[in-house]
């Protein structure tokens, strides 16, 4: 079933935005299908587009940011704010209620949901719109800059997700576990051939290992996506700090310097520990008594000729012959014989390895012992002097750091915020290496792969217990054609979208040849990592144009800055793009973003777009402007103009 999902509108009250209350709905009792919002830098833009964020994807978008209730307090003397959300869900009301708490600064606002069964606490969604409104899966309907340079880092974003569940993907791995379930009810009904006992503890074995996997991999998701979250706050901070520090030019060119050094010294201690890992491998570089017995060995093979010519094969394919080579009958006695000493002889595969013994040895010994181990010596002296280098660059680049971190209590701030990062980071990658365990082989293991093997073994005790390997048997083979369609889905899928995407780029940048070569976890660039600031956001438009005008499903569209960086001839196409986006676009703009970009939008929509202008209160010549108009809604911090002329003539970027 096709699902259909319309913001209607929201309310802010109490919050780091204006108190303000925006409706999107027509006169006709449609909802507008392209709507801007005109907001100058200082309105609380970000808290606003953070709120939507945080409404749509419920108490999880709270577990991938630092944000906490307090950050969207608007002064001190507030002690409760609400952000409501309303929403049209297949023709039914929704609304999402964020009440927000200040007397607990580190808690998370608590979730309402209006249904048409009226109000149920926490975050409760009709089932068919979970799928969309994941954390994931939000950000790109509620799209920004930020977001279109995430696609192009794996560690940011998993833009192959947000193809699975536009196009229901995993309704195949749910019809896999309904056959999984189908198998397990037959086997609870079966007797046992081992009797109850076996047949219960087999039964309990393979329920314990399915909620394991499912805990671990719920886990193990959890786990990624904390880490990616702590990474892109950590790029962030050092991008916040790469700002500050310019203030101060000596110590930004004193500071970029001893970043290369630090950088060299990384580069040359990772080519060193290489070599040595390659030195080690070789057993007759770790000392000279091992190259002199390695030696030793090879000569006392060759002493007493070893491996022979001939292998036990050899005579053992002679003995079933009725002659032997020479002609001469081969009689029983004879047979037996031949076979008796054949087992003198070494077998093809001992021959086969000790000639591959004797030939390393020989390419791997040098014929002076006494050079070896002065080798590795040498080696452990590189890896060690490359080390102390690193540690010497380290220690200077944190030197500069805090000396402008003690001139700048901002610096400082950020200083810090990375350190406590960084060690969060350290302790994450730590635990994360348990899911990399494959020696544990137990059933608390937290390796996937492992968990997966062993559950599958118990699946099969279980079967020859209740004697249902038949309708096991079965149930793999199904199982099996729906990974194979999963995959295949998912590999057409991904092909399709990078086809449609790459050709949505050469209509948006006609004279460049940046192109998506594939999509993963994220978007992959021919020949390329990233492009610059304007191309990343083109491609990002180019992909959620792709996926929202691709499907059945009718899904909303909510865009930070829609021009950006973006030159002049290229908001033009940006404009004609935009209409067909789906049912309903919703932008945030500032006044610069206008030119080259609002007249080719209302040229190619096929109705007006709805125009909004909200700022702060405060400058007494724009408010007494404001109060001039027709359509003008007022709060008591701030004021929302509705219609295009006004917008037209809106020319402030900064309210502070």
């Amino acid at each position: 079933m096709a699902t259909s999902l319309k913001i209607l509108g929201w309310k802010s009250e109490g919050l780091r935005c204006p108190d303000h209350s925006i409706s999107f709905e027509a006169e006709n009792g449609q909802v507008h299908k392209i709507s801007l919002i005109q907001m100058p830098n200082g309105t609380g833009k970000t808290t606003t587009l953070k709120l939507l964020r945080a409404a749509l994807a419920g108490p999880q978008f709270w577990d991938e940011h630092f944000d906490r209730s307090v950050d969207f307090r608007k002064s001190e003397a507030i002690s409760e704010g609400e952000f409501e959300l309303r929403l049209l869900h297949n023709d039914r009301f929704l609304t999402i209620k964020l009440l927000f708490d200040f007397h607990q600064p580190d808690s998370i606002p608590e979730y309402k949901t209006i249904l048409n069964k009226g109000v149920e606490d926490g975050f409760k969604l009709p089932s068919e719109l979970i799928p969309f409104l994941k954390p994931e899966f939000v950000r790109l309907l509620v799209f920004d800059g930020e977001y279109a340079n995430d696609l192009l880092d794996s560690k940011k974003s998993n833009a192959q997700q947000a193809i699975d569940n536009l196009y229901r993907l995993p309704l195949l791995e749910q019809m896999s576990d309904r056959i999984e379930d189908y198998w397990k009810a037959l086997a609870d009904a079966a007797g046992s051939s081992g009797g109850e006992k076996e047949k219960t503890q087999r039964d309990n074995r393979v329920k314990a290992l399915t909620e394991r996997l499912k805990e671990v991999k719920k886990q193990k998701e959890k786990d990624d996506s904390e880490i990616r979250r702590v990474n892109s706050q950590l790029e962030e901070l050092d991008s916040q700090f790469s700002e500050e520090i310019k203030k101060y030019e000596n110590d930004h060119e004193q500071l970029n310097k001893a970043n290369d050094e630090y950088k060299e010294a990384s580069t040359l201690l990772a080519n060193k520990t290489r070599l040595l890992a390659i030195t080690l491998k070789n057993p007759a570089e770790l000392s000279q008594e091992f190259d002199e017995s390695i030696l030793d060995l090879k000569e006392s093979f060759d002493r007493v000729k070893l491996p022979g010519l001939a292998a036990k094969e050899f005579f053992e394919e002679i003995a079933d012959e009725d002659e032997c080579i020479c002609g001469r009958e081969i009689t029983d006695n004879v047979r037996s014989a031949i076979k008796s000493r054949a087992n003198k002889y070494l077998g093809s595969e001992e021959v086969s390895t000790l000639n591959t013994m004797k030939s390393e040895i020989k390419d791997r010994t040098s014929e002076n012992a006494s050079l070896s181990s002065g080798l590795l010596h040498t080696r452990l002296s590189e890896v060690i002097d490359s080390q102390n280098a690193q540690n010497s660059a380290k220690l200077k680049v944190d030197a500069i750091k805090n000396s402008v971190g003690a001139k700048d209590p901002r610096i400082q701030k950020i200083q810090d915020q990375i350190k406590t990062l960084t060690s969060s980071l350290t302790t994450l990658e730590v635990k994360y290496e348990k899911y990399l365990d494959k020696k544990t082989k137990t059933d608390k293991s937290w390796n996937l792969e492992v968990l997966a093997e062993r559950l599958e073994d118990a699946k099969e005790k279980l079967a020859e217990t209740t004697g249902t390997i038949d309708q096991k048997i079965k149930k793999d083979v199904l199982q099996g054609i729906l990974v194979d369609a999963h995959a295949r889905a998912k590999e057409l899928l991904s092909e399709n979208v990078c086809d449609q995407v790459n050709d949505r780029i050469s209509e948006l940048m006609p004279h460049n040849n940046i192109r998506v070569n594939e999509i993963e976890n994220s978007l992959k660039l021919i020949n390329k990592s990233g492009g610059s600031a304007g191309e990343n956001l083109t491609i990002g438009y180019a992909y959620l144009s792709t996926l929202l005008t691709n499907t059945e499903h009718r899904l909303p569209s909510v865009v930070d800055s829609p021009t950006g960086a973006i030159d002049l001839a290229i908001r033009k196409e940006i404009g004609g793009l935009i209409p067909k986006l789906g049912d309903q676009f919703i932008c945030f703009i500032i006044s610069s973003e206008r030119n080259g970009f609002v007249k080719h939008l209302v040229r190619r929509s096929t109705e007006g777009p709805y125009f909004l202008t909200m700022f702060r209160k405060g400058n007494t010549e724009i408010d007494g402007e404001a109060q001039k108009q027709a359509l003008l809604y007022e709060s008591v911090d701030g004021m929302c103009v509705v219609g295009k002329e006004y917008f037209d003539q809106f020319h402030t970027d900064d309210l502070d």
